[in-house]
């Protein structure tokens, strides 16, 4: 059996969220199963599909914030976290600003963005009410990048989330969409990954909500626990089958859902790749983002070598995706190395989204290390 290196793992992941987001994207609003195989056939979907004016192979706004979360990484996971939430912003705000952000984008992640647009410092931008997946759909690099310090990526994926997500199970989903990608990154299978996923989100405290950015007001209210019991429901879930994943475990418009719904498609296709990602996007709900999570993680677990070749040929942008997973699994082997007071500089063909990297030091007066 031919190993799979830590770099096919960052080049599955990201890869694999995409490709799971493109084949998602389609049948994102189609409402019934029923509908879905009206037009594309008893089996659903099974490849890239045009959807409205964008060609086969297109990705959506999952896609596209978790490349700016991979950037800002690449930029400056090494520094404290209040640096790198500010250049996670100014990723965010480019993102809400380019002519590609034309995909559906969600509600909440505008207002968040739009709100870091007008000088909002990030730990107030996001909306306190929300509890959408879009925090969740992004978080893949996050697991990828801390996946050696556990502590870390319970702290950034929960900050993430706040720049436009601030309800705790928001935060919570983040977290639980970045842990079983760590998981998988480490060589782990599917054995543990969920108590591993439920250790991360439990350790979601108040003080941690706070630290985090959640207000005052959310950090007590019910968070974690709601993640939680989404998790335990998709473990006894498993026993169970349903055409349609969205009759289970939800809709997958809130965070806890599309992460127990992309659990539950992983874990039923035994963590193959191809029947993961069609799993999600063949369903009633979010479909591109339950695809995208069950991708991300998949393809952590199986390395680029699990996917099907002409998937990750023709998926949008497919070299620059390759080569940005390459550079975000270069920047987690040098973190240790580099000084906090430096930015890692990043290909410029690789700015997706015309986000010019800024000149000076942008960082709090915070230094703690993540």
């Amino acid at each position: 059996m031919t190993q799979i290196t830590i770099e096919d793992r960052f080049r599955g992941s990201i890869l694999g969220l995409a490709i799971g987001d493109a084949l998602g994207h389609p049948t994102e609003f189609v409402s019934s199963l029923s509908a879905i195989r009206a037009r594309w056939g008893e089996a659903g979907v099974t490849d890239f599909q045009p959807s409205g004016r964008h060609p086969a192979g297109t990705f959506t706004d999952d896609t596209q914030m978790a490349l700016a979360v991979a950037r800002a990484l690449i930029r400056s996971g090494h520094r404290d976290l209040d640096t790198l939430m500010t250049v996670l912003g100014q990723e965010f705000v480019a993102w809400y600003r380019h002519p590609d952000n034309n995909r559906a984008p969600g509600g909440t992640c505008m207002s968040g963005c739009r709100n870091l647009a007008g000088g909002r410092p990030w730990r107030a931008a996001g909306v306190k009410g929300s509890k959408g997946c879009g925090a969740a759909m992004r978080a893949a690099p996050i697991g990828l990048y801390f996946q050696d310090d556990t502590a870390a990526m319970i702290r950034v994926a929960a900050a993430q989330s706040v720049l436009t997500h601030g309800h705790p199970t928001a935060v919570a989903s983040s977290v639980a969409a970045a842990a079983p990608v760590a998981w998988a990154a480490r060589g782990n299978g599917l054995s543990g990954m969920l108590d591993f996923t439920r250790e991360c989100v439990s350790q979601l405290t108040a003080n941690v909500l706070r630290e985090a950015g959640c207000a005052e007001e959310l950090a007590h209210q019910p968070g974690a626990e709601e993640m939680l019991a989404a998790l335990d429901s998709t473990r006894v879930m498993l026993g169970r089958e349903a055409e349609n994943v969205c009759d289970l475990l939800g809709e997958g418009w809130i965070g806890e859902e599309a992460v127990a719904t992309a659990l539950w498609c992983l874990h039923r296709a035994q963590g193959g790749f191809r029947e993961s990602v069609l799993r999600g996007a063949n369903s009633s709900g979010d479909s591109d983002s339950i695809a995208c999570i069950a991708g991300s993680i998949a393809g952590a677990m199986g390395g680029v070598g699990a996917i099907p070749p002409d998937w990750a040929r023709e998926v949008e942008k497919a070299t620059l995706l390759d080569r940005l997973a390459r550079e975000l699994q270069q920047a987690a082997l040098e973190r240790q190395q580099m000084r906090p007071d430096e930015e890692r500089p990043l290909d410029p063909e690789l700015d997706f989204f015309n986000c010019a990297a800024p000149r000076g030091n942008s960082a709090s007066t915070s230094r703690e290390p993540l």
